[in-house]
């Protein structure tokens, strides 16, 4: 459960007995690559710490195709954002990229906290604060980034994008195609010789 710990510290420290009220309603189950861990319409009651494993937030575009939006690997937090803040509008699927394994709480355990706990709203408020500060930061910086800018700018933030995610999520993540990713992939191989 180490990655949960860290999960939970990086948005904001709790003292033992707080980090108790959650750690004693986990409950940890496994998925395999490929399977559906929040499906797009269907609410999911449930807040999940990623202990080990990857997955991806997708959305299906106007022509079928699944548009990459999220990347979690081990000590993310992924959500339904439709079950949590009431976002219908949201139709986002998280599939596993790896076989994982899961801590989740009940999202309305979560809120229980929030209420009752001084600490713990601290701690709500501080995730919800992150979250938007990285996606307002990711959008307002790769809007005047190229192609080989904004691969270079996600893998160096996170490694693991470049190691455990397939090409083609990668791709749909930026907005360019299979082929541009493996020609940027080439072209700085040969430039790290």
């Amino acid at each position: 459960m180490r990655n949960v710990q860290s999960a939970i510290d990086r948005y904001y420290k709790l003292s033992g007995p707080s980090k108790d009220l959650i750690i004693n309603e986990l409950e940890p189950f496994r998925l395999k690559k490929g399977d559906v861990l929040i499906h797009e319409h269907g609410p999911s009651p449930y807040l999940y710490f990623i202990e080990e494993g990857a997955v991806k937030n997708h959305y299906i575009d106007e022509k079928g195709n699944k548009q990459a939006v999220w990347f979690g690997f081990e000590g993310d937090i992924c959500m339904s954002l439709n079950s949590y803040i009431n976002m219908s509008y949201m139709h986002e699927t998280t599939e596993l990229i790896e076989d994982s394994l899961f801590y989740r709480v009940k999202i309305s355990h979560m809120k229980g906290l929030f209420n009752s706990h001084h600490d713990w709203a601290n701690w709500g408020r501080c995730f919800i604060e992150n979250v938007f500060i990285k996606t307002v930061k990711e959008l307002d910086e790769y809007k005047a980034l190229t192609a080989k800018e904004k691969y270079l700018n996600l893998i160096g933030n996170n490694k693991n994008v470049k190691e455990r995610v397939p090409l083609k999520d990668i791709a749909s993540y930026l907005g360019v195609s299979p082929v541009t990713i493996s020609r940027l992939r080439k072209e700085l191989d040969k430039s790290s010789f």
